[in-house]
């Protein structure tokens, strides 16, 4: 069923955002992120002749956003990995169209893990890696459902199937991003008693 992955990890993140974290400007700020993109994500937008998913045009304006406050240097490195990642993933849902046996069991899974394993090698802040993933699926599925239309009428750009590999991606780089900070703080807990007196 396409979309239960994304309204699963959404609840989650809701309730964990919503009563377990501190009580900030920035919690407050992820929790009506994530009640906007439940709300539109069985929403269409008209354009042109297709529609566009409503949380899929959520994410992609909200990727923008985020990277766009980087120096010039770093937005032009963002802009080369999204369109290396974008590239991975319109040719993963070619692959997934012209010869489906390679792809064809879990291949939601397969695209989130090969995306997660290429944001997580070329991108270093958390905050960015959940822009860049948003920011390649959204212009991933704009390009593959532009191609589509080139032979069939496929229809809207961004179906509930892109909403699951978002969701999966950006909660298994969450998980990530707490391995990586209990790491370090088990690094420093580490040299901390390395460097303590003996007593004697």
């Amino acid at each position: 069923m396409e979309g239960i992955y994304f309204y699963w990890f959404a609840w989650i993140g809701w309730v964990y955002v919503t009563f377990l974290m501190n009580k900030t400007r920035f919690r407050l700020v992820i929790s009506i992120v994530i009640l906007f993109s439940i709300v539109l994500s069985n929403k269409e937008v008209p354009l042109f002749s297709l529609t566009v998913n409503g949380a899929i045009l959520f994410y992609l304006l909200l990727g923008y956003s985020i990277v766009s406050q980087k120096k010039w240097s770093k937005i032009l490195y963002y802009l080369c990995i999204s369109l290396i990642l974008t590239s991975s993933y319109v040719t993963f849902k070619l692959f997934q169209l012209f010869d489906p046996v390679w792809v064809m069991f879990h291949p939601t899974f397969k695209l989130s893990f090969i995306l997660l394993f290429l944001t997580l090698i070329l991108v270093k802040e958390q905050m960015v890696r959940i822009a860049i993933v948003v920011i390649t699926v959204t212009q991933g599925e704009i390009i593959y459902t532009l191609f589509l239309n080139s032979l069939v009428t496929e229809g809207g750009i961004g179906r509930l199937e892109s909403l699951d590999i978002i969701a999966i991606t950006v909660s298994l780089t969450f998980v990530w991003f707490l391995f990586e900070n209990f790491v370090k703080w088990l690094d420093l807990f580490v040299k901390q008693k390395l460097s303590a007196p003996t007593a004697k």
